[in-house]
C-alpha cells in the first residue's frame, strides 16, 4: 500500500476508534439487565462552521432468562432490559432493541426520575433515537420497581399502627419475602372479611408493583373509606414474591430460571422455596376459614388492563358471575379498563388461583389482574401508563374491593333492597347475570316501588348510584354492570335513612350506592 494512502487512512481509523471508545453500556446495578450490545456504526457530521454532531447506532440485545429446569419446554423470556449508557451527551444515539419490544420505553439521567421517549423518538417499533442532554443515561423497558424500593415502602407502611410486617421466609438466594397484615387491631379479627394479595412473580412486570403500591397506599390511608375497610377486613399482602428475579433483573423467572407462577402443582422436589413458603403461609391462614378474595397482580404486553376470568366450564356459573362483578366494579369510569378488555381462561392447577380453587371452590374468589405497559383500552391516542395513571387505577381497585366485599361504611355505603311487594317484584337468582348478594329483583308491573334503608346515616349530601344488572358475559353494553348516578340525596339530620325507587315493568333492581360529598 502506498505510504501516502496509509497516511490518509490513519486519521480516519483513529477518529473511528476514538468515537467508538466514547460510548459505554453496562447493567451492573440493581435490577439491571442486558444481554450484549454492539456499536454497529458511528460518524461525525458537520452541522455548521463551528459545530459537528457525533452519531452512533447501537444494537441492544436484551438478556434471556436461564433455561427453566422444571418446565423444560417453556421458552425463556427476554422482555426486561435496563442498562446505563455513558459518554452520550450531545450525541445522536440510535438504539435498536433486540429480543424484546420497545414501545416508547423510558430513560432517566439519574436512575430515579424516568420519562417516556416521545412518539417522535420511537417512530419505528423497537428503535429509539435521541440526542441526550447529559453524559449518563439509564434506559429501561418500564420504570424500574426494585427490591430496594419494595423494602423502603414496607418500612414506611410498617410505621402505621394497623400494619404488621412479617418475614414469612427467604428466597432461593436468601432475600426476605415480607408479608403485610393490615387491619384495625382495636376490633377482633373474627367475622372480618379476609383478602390475600400478592404480586411480582414475574420480575419484568414493573407496572404491577406500581399499581399494587397505589392500592396499598389507599388501604392504609387516613380516609373514611380506608378506615371502614380496615374495620371490617384483614388484608394479607406480599408485594414481591420473587425478590431474586427482581433484584437480578430477570424477565419471568427466578435466578434459577423457574417461572414460579406455574409452579403451584409440582411435587415438593420441584417446587421453588418462594412457592413453598407462600403455600405454607396461606394454609396456616386458611386453616379455620378461607379467604374471601385472592388477587394475583401482574402486567401484560397487551395494550389494556384486564382480569383473567375463569370460565364457567372450569368453575361454575355463579363463580363466573362473582368474577365479572369484581371486574365490572374495577372499571370505574372506564378510562383505564373497559368491558371489551376482559380476558377469559380455564382454571389451571399450576397457577395459584387453581391451587386455591381446588381447596375452597366458590368460597374464595382467586383472580389475576393485569396492568399494561403502554396505554389503556387499546387506545394509543388516550392516556399512557404512568405512575400517576397506575395510582388512579389503584384507587379504582380499592373501590372495587370495597364494593365487592360490601363494606358497611359511613361515607361509601352499599344498600340492598329492604322492602318490596312480592306481587310486584320477581325474585331472581340467575347465574348468567351480574348482581350483588344471592338474587336481584325484576319488576312485574308498572310503577313498582322498592325501598332501601339504613338504621343510621350521618347528615349531609350523598351522591346516589344504582347498580344496573347486566350479563355475565365476555362483554356488555356501556350502561350495564356498573354504578349509574341517579341523583343527590340530602340527609337533613343524622339518623334513619330511607329511599324509595320506582321501576317500570321488566326493569331490574339490585343494590344502591351512597357516596358522601
Amino acid at each position: 500500500m502506498p505510504k501516502t494512502l496509509i497516511c490518509m487512512l490513519l486519521p480516519t481509523l483513529f477518529c473511528s476508534s476514538f468515537l467508538f471508545s466514547q460510548v459505554r453500556v453496562s447493567s451492573e446495578f440493581e435490577s439491571g439487565s442486558l444481554g450484549k450490545y454492539e456499536i454497529i456504526d458511528s460518524s461525525k457530521v458537520k452541522i455548521s462552521d463551528k459545530d459537528s454532531l457525533k452519531i452512533y447506532s447501537v444494537n441492544i440485545f436484551s438478556r434471556f432468562d436461564p433455561l427453566n429446569p422444571i418446565d423444560t419446554a417453556l421458552a425463556p423470556s427476554a422482555r426486561w432490559y435496563y442498562f446505563k449508557m455513558t459518554g452520550v451527551k450531545g450525541k445522536q444515539i440510535f438504539l435498536n432493541i433486540k429480543n424484546s419490544e420497545a414501545i416508547r420505553p423510558f430513560y432517566s439521567y439519574d436512575g430515579i426520575n424516568f420519562k417516556r421517549f416521545d412518539a417522535s423518538e420511537n417512530i419505528n417499533r423497537n428503535q429509539v433515537f435521541k440526542i441526550f442532554q447529559k453524559d449518563t443515561v439509564y434506559i429501561s423497558h418500564y420504570i424500574p420497581y426494585t427490591y430496594s424500593r419494595n423494602q423502603s415502602k414496607i418500612r414506611e407502611w410498617a410505621q402505621k399502627p394497623f400494619v404488621k410486617v412479617e418475614e414469612i421466609g427467604k428466597s432461593q438466594n436468601g432475600l426476605a419475602v415480607d408479608m403485610l397484615t393490615i387491619t384495625d387491631t382495636s376490633i377482633p379479627d373474627k367475622g372480618k372479611k379476609r383478602v390475600w394479595i400478592h404480586g411480582r412473580s414475574h420480575p419484568s412486570e414493573q407496572p404491577a408493583n406500581w399499581h399494587l403500591e397505589a392500592l396499598i397506599n389507599n388501604i392504609v390511608a387516613d380516609t373514611p373509606e380506608a378506615r371502614d375497610m380496615r374495620r371490617e377486613t384483614v388484608f394479607y399482602i406480599v408485594p414481591m414474591i420473587n425478590p431474586d428475579g427482581v433484584a437480578g433483573g430477570y424477565s419471568r423467572s427466578t435466578s434459577t430460571g423457574v417461572n414460579i407462577e406455574i409452579n403451584w402443582d409440582r411435587p415438593d422436589s420441584l417446587t421453588m422455596p418462594e412457592v413453598k413458603l407462600l403455600k405454607k403461609k396461606i394454609s396456616q391462614l386458611t386453616a379455620e376459614a378461607p379467604f374471601d378474595l385472592l388477587l394475583n397482580m401482574h402486567s401484560q404486553i397487551a395494550n389494556s388492563a384486564t382480569y383473567w376470568i375463569h370460565t364457567a366450564k372450569s368453575t361454575s356459573g355463579r363463580f363466573l358471575g362473582k368474577q365479572i362483578l369484581l371486574s365490572s366494579l374495577t372499571m370505574g369510569d372506564r378510562n383505564y379498563y373497559a368491558p371489551g378488555d376482559q380476558s377469559f381462561s380455564d382454571m389451571g392447577s399450576r397457577y395459584p388461583e387453581g391451587w386455591i380453587w381446588n381447596q375452597f371452590g366458590e368460597k374464595t374468589v382467586p383472580i389475576t389482574f393485569e396492568t399494561p405497559y403502554t396505554f389503556f383500552t387499546n387506545n394509543p391516542a388516550g392516556e399512557w401508563v404512568s405512575t400517576e395513571s397506575l395510582s388512579a387505577l389503584g384507587l379504582n381497585s380499592f373501590n372495587a374491593v370495597y364494593d365487592f366485599l360490601k363494606i358497611d361504611g359511613n361515607s361509601r355505603i352499599i344498600l340492598e333492597p329492604a322492602k318490596f311487594s312480592k306481587r310486584r317484584w320477581e325474585n331472581i337468582s340467575d347465574s348468567s347475570k351480574v348482581f350483588f348478594g344471592d338474587n336481584f329483583l325484576k319488576s312485574k308491573k308498572e310503577k313498582s316501588k322498592i325501598y332501601f334503608s339504613k338504621p343510621y346515616l350521618e347528615k349531609g349530601n350523598y351522591k346516589l348510584f344504582v347498580w344496573f344488572v347486566g350479563p355475565a358475559g365476555t362483554t356488555f353494553d356501556e350502561h350495564e354492570n356498573r354504578w349509574i348516578k341517579a341523583g343527590i340525596v340530602n340527609q337533613k339530620n343524622s339518623g334513619k335513612f330511607k329511599w324509595k325507587g320506582v321501576a317500570q315493568s321488566g326493569e331490574t333492581a339490585d343494590a344502591i350506592l351512597l357516596i358522601k360529598e
